[in-house]
């Protein structure tokens, strides 16, 4: 078994709370009252949870960054975000940002294929030489194992556009390049909560023409897996389910009640 007990319970707890504020501030929008072709052909139910779910979708992945901190503590030393006063600190030297600089654009121009290893190197060897400046970095998952291993993760959904990529692997190659400076080799990954082309692989060309998936990219059940241990994504899958399952009835009175209002306030108003 991959997760604890406790943590199941308090992934599931989080989860509950979370949608059972989203329900109960659920509401139609004045412009969204009335879509007579629409209910005509999905229903007023089935419109209804369309709204529903587009509004937790970027909810989401504010909750999944804060599960995958919870999957990750009982399997690291240290599982938390690095932000506002607490960001990751240190130095870089020029001629390291310099070099990831240079590795960047010829990613963008496709002169060069992701490899994580060859940059890696390439960036470790820069940061031991030439003058140095501050930097600060936000990190969205760091852990560190009890043998010291330092790792950081960037975590983003799965459809992002290319200047968002871009950025991570920017961001990624910094953090790598200030733990440089100071002898340390560090892991950095980009990470995605699920593929949203299973059961083929990962196909969106705005991430991997940046990132060496399997190397500095994990997505789906190898990012889950990797925080928590085997299987730890199929028991993540059955949790998120059994909380579906709890909140239907709470969701269908809150759809009721919206339809309900929605035909009273038009009775109003012939």
């Amino acid at each position: 078994m991959a997760l604890s007990q406790k943590i199941k319970s308090e992934i599931h707890k989080f989860l509950l709370v979370k949608i059972s504020k989203k329900i109960n501030g659920y509401s139609l929008n004045d412009e969204d009252s009335s879509k007579p072709f629409q209910y005509a052909l999905f229903t007023k139910k089935g419109y209804l949870a369309k709204g529903f779910i587009h509004g937790c979708e970027t909810a989401l992945g504010n909750w999944h960054e804060s599960i995958a901190k919870m999957v990750a503590s009982e399997n690291f030393k240290v599982a938390k975000k690095l932000q506002g006063k607490n960001k990751l600190k240190g130095n870089v030297a020029r001629e390291a940002q310099r070099k990831f600089e240079n590795i960047l654009s010829a990613l963008d121009s496709v002169s060069r294929e992701p490899n994580h290893k060859t940059e890696a190197e390439e960036i470790f060897v820069a940061s031991q030489r030439g003058e140095k400046k501050n930097r600060s970095q936000t990190v969205d998952l760091y852990l560190e194992k009890d043998n010291g291993d330092e790792i950081y993760f960037e975590i983003k959904g799965p459809k992002p556009n290319k200047n968002e990529m871009r950025a991570a692997k920017r961001d990624l190659l910094e953090i790598f390049a200030m733990r440089a400076s100071e002898g340390r080799k560090v892991k950095i990954y980009l990470g995605m909560y699920y593929n949203p082309y299973f059961p083929k692989d990962y196909q969106r060309w705005t991430c991997l023409k940046f990132f060496d998936k399997g190397n500095d990219f994990l997505i789906g059940k190898d990012f889950w897996d990797f925080l928590g241990g085997k299987n730890t994504y199929e028991e993540l899958i059955e949790i998120y389910e059994n909380v579906g399952e709890k909140i239907r009835p709470a969701l269908d009175k809150k759809f009721k009640e919206i339809t309900a209002k929605n035909i009273k306030s038009k009775n109003k108003n012939l």
